[in-house]
């Protein structure tokens, strides 16, 4: 695993370095199958060939790399960036493990990173260019790796109000505990590119064209029971700072709020969530 990171970005590094890394590290195998079937529509809108030269920007624990890498062989390979240390020795582990030797890690971020010009075939992201200070610059910067044709292809979340895994559950805390930071729309974080107008802006301003935005609404998995679902949601970094704030009492309410919450989403298949929102956004340089 090469580290090519810098300063940019400082703020988003150091959360993903020291709280959110560790955490999706724990949880890598949850969030697999949390967002499955948004992977799957990911891959499929990419449509990625034997030979292909792909970028994995955001890679995390290097799920989708590994699957892209796959895809591209014979003759392909797939490099996964991403600025969270303890994610990309996972993701390393994996794709040894899965016996993956076309796929390469990188320590970087993506929106100062001198990736070769023009040398990419696609870009594909599930979840991970959302969280740039400077989207802009980020966005020309990926523009600029790309051969001249070629694509992005990627997923990222509507907004809060279109999660329903996190609203059922943060609709019955927040009364107790209030709500959590860092969860603005259009600002870096889990929901920077959920206005749909300004992420068409920012990929036309970076030099795509063909630029289209899908919604996709599809289920997820939080849970295997109620219990561990709720335990799930309380090892959130941000729910889990909410907790350690409150005082016990509220946070005794809360938790029994949030267990009657998610009952009614619990079956034969687990803790499942219907209706949660994605943008589906493809483009070409």
């Amino acid at each position: 695993m090469t580290d090519t990171t810098t300063p940019a970005n400082a703020d988003e590094i150091r959360y993903w370095t020291q709280v959110e890394g560790p955490h999706y590290v724990v949880e890598a195998e949850r969030y697999d199958l949390l967002l499955r079937a948004f992977t799957e529509a990911l891959l499929d809108a990419a449509a990625l060939h034997p030979g292909e030269r792909v970028l994995d920007v955001g890679c995390g624990n290097g799920a989708t790399t590994i699957e892209a890498a796959r895809q591209v062989r014979p003759g392909g390979r797939a490099l996964g960036v991403d600025v969270s240390p303890p994610m990309l020795a996972l993701a390393g582990k994996r794709a040894a493990a899965a016996g993956v030797d076309t796929v390469e890690f990188l320590r970087a971020d993506a929106q100062v990173h001198a990736f070769d010009e023009g040398s990419v075939d696609a870009i594909i992201s599930r979840n991970g260019l959302m969280f740039f200070d400077d989207p802009n610059a980020a966005f020309a910067n990926l523009a600029r790796a790309l051969r001249p044709g070629a694509r992005v292809v990627f997923v990222a979340p509507q907004g809060p109000k279109h999660s329903e895994w996190i609203m059922a559950a943060g609709a019955a805390a927040a009364p107790y505990l209030g709500v959590p930071q860092g969860l603005a729309p259009n600002a870096p974080g889990p929901y920077g590119l959920a206005d749909p107008d300004r992420t068409r802006g920012i990929l036309a301003g970076a030099g795509f064209g063909d630029v289209t935005v899908e919604a996709l609404t599809r289920p997820m998995r939080i849970g295997d029971d109620v219990e561990d679902a709720l335990g799930f949601i309380r090892s959130l970094p941000r729910v889990a700072d909410l907790f350690a704030a409150a005082p016990p009492d509220k946070r005794t309410a809360a938790i029994s709020a949030v267990r009657e919450a998610l009952a009614p989403y619990a079956g034969p298949d687990g803790v499942v969530m219907h209706n949660n929102g994605e943008w589906l956004v493809t483009a070409r340089r």
